[in-house]
Parts: C-alpha cells; structure tokens; sequence
C-alpha cells in the first residue's frame, strides 16, 4: 500500500515539474527567448529586495504595505480573496490584517450575507498610508525609469502592462482551479 502511494506521488511530482517546464495554453506558450528568464528573475529579487528596503524605513512589512494597496484597489475584500491575491495562506492574511487593525490602517466587520465572511475595508489612516506606499513605488520607478531614453520607457512600460496581465491571468486561473 505504501508503495502504491509513494509511486503516485511522485508521478503527481513529474506531473508538477513537467507542467512547470511547459505552460498549459491558458497561460501561453513558453518563452524561447533563454535571456528573459533570467532577466525576469533578476528584476523580481530586486523589486523584492527594493520593497524589504523600504519596510525597513517604515512601519509596515512589505506583505501588509502590498495588502493595503490591494485593499485600496478594491474598496473591500474578504480576508479569504485577499489571501488569494496576495498568494498567500488565509491565515497568514488573517495575522496580518489584525497587525494592521491593531496599528488602526483597517477595519474588519462580519459580512452580513455571509457571517463565516469578514469584509475588510481602510481606515482614513489606512487609505493614507496606502497612498504614500503607492506615491513611494511611483517615485522609485520613476527614477529608475528617468535614466533611459523615452522610446525605451515607453517600451518597458508597455512591456510590463501586458507582463502584469498575463501574470494576473494566470494566478486567476490558478486560483480558479
């Protein structure tokens, strides 16, 4: 019976890995250009280095400066559909969220359809300091961007909508699933 067991796990692990090597159609074909890959992955470390720098400077971790602006976006959310968002466990995003209304940025209340459901909604504080997140990143891109040619900007700029498109799709579909 163990045996039985261990050989279908790893047959689900070849299926995991072999689906990671080869996107299904829904997400695309995969990349053949062998230098983006890597580009790409360099640019994540650093926008993940660069969001560490400055929680470092202020008084939020970067996961909950990236739930508040998810929040903003969204007026309100559930905790359970902002774990999904933020990739991460609904507990980890019920932890977080009470930092976050112990420190006063949200407030969260019984949703009145759905009492298993709590609505998460910023406070003005909250709003606040979303924006000043929100105007920080703007500000860093922005300098960042300053230093190469407008054609090129222009290039980037277009190429990461539709990167942050595709990406959002997949991660929708991902969750679907």
């Amino acid at each position: 019976m163990k045996l039985l067991a261990r050989r279908e796990l790893t047959e689900r692990r070849a299926e995991d890995l072999d689906a990671t090597r080869h996107l299904d159609d829904s997400c695309g074909d995969p990349m053949v250009d062998p230098k983006s890959a890597p580009a790409l992955q360099l640019v994540a470390r650093a926008l993940v280095r660069l969001s560490r720098e400055r929680a470092r400077s202020g008084e939020l971790t970067p996961q909950q400066a990236e739930a508040l602006q998810v929040i903003a976006e969204r007026g309100c959310v559930s905790t359970s559909s902002l774990a999904v968002v933020l990739g991460i466990d609904p507990s980890t995003a019920s932890r977080n969220l009470a930092g976050l209304e112990r420190a006063g940025f949200v407030s969260r209340r019984r949703d009145d359809e759905d009492a298993r459901q709590t609505e998460v909604r910023l406070t003005s504080l909250g709003k606040r300091t979303a924006d000043a997140v929100s105007n920080e990143w703007t500000f860093t891109y922005s300098s960042l961007l300053e230093r190469i040619s407008r054609p090129e900007r222009q290039r980037v700029a277009d190429a990461l909508e539709l990167l942050a498109r595709l990406l959002d799709e997949c991660a929708s579909r991902a969750a679907a699933d």
